[in-house]
This record gives structure tokens, C-alpha cells and sequence, in this order.
């Protein structure tokens, strides 16, 4: 592989795995949010008691969740 290609991948490799770390933050926040809420919002006399915003905080998670993975798996791209 040249120089500049090689080089070139080992940058973008360690800019993926920053982003990655940062998409792993803000997932830590969004639990943290999601755990608040889920205290906040509970009903011990209703089990089946939704509630919107909580479950769109859920939503938010996973897709952190599959944004974390997908860029981890691009960072990993070229190594041999």
C-alpha cells in the first residue's frame, strides 16, 4: 500500500475510533436519561403504564447502540 494511502487510513482509522468513543458518551447519557425517566415515571399499580417520551429515549439508545457498532466495524476496515 503507499505511504499516502497507508497514512491516510491509520488518520481516518483514528478518527473513526474518536467518534466512536463520543457515540459512546452521549449512549451513557442517554441511559442515564432513560434510567431517570424510568424512575420517574413508574407506576407500581400499573406494569403495562407506557410512556412516550421513555420509549423514544429507548429508541435513541439502540440506535446509538448500532451507530457505535458500525463505526467501530469502519475503523477496523484496512488492517490486515
Amino acid at each position: 500500500m503507499p505511504r499516502d494511502i497507508s497514512s491516510n487510513t491509520a488518520s481516518t482509522r483514528a478518527e473513526l475510533a474518536a467518534l466512536a468513543s463520543t457515540l459512546e458518551q452521549c449512549r451513557d447519557r442517554i441511559s442515564a436519561l432513560a434510567e431517570t425517566r424510568a424512575m420517574a415515571v413508574r407506576d407500581p399499580n400499573n406494569a403495562d403504564s407506557g410512556d412516550d417520551l421513555l420509549t423514544a429515549i429507548y429508541e435513541a439508545e439502540r440506535g446509538l447502540n448500532n451507530s457505535i457498532r458500525l463505526v467501530q466495524r469502519a475503523a477496523k476496515q484496512g488492517r490486515l
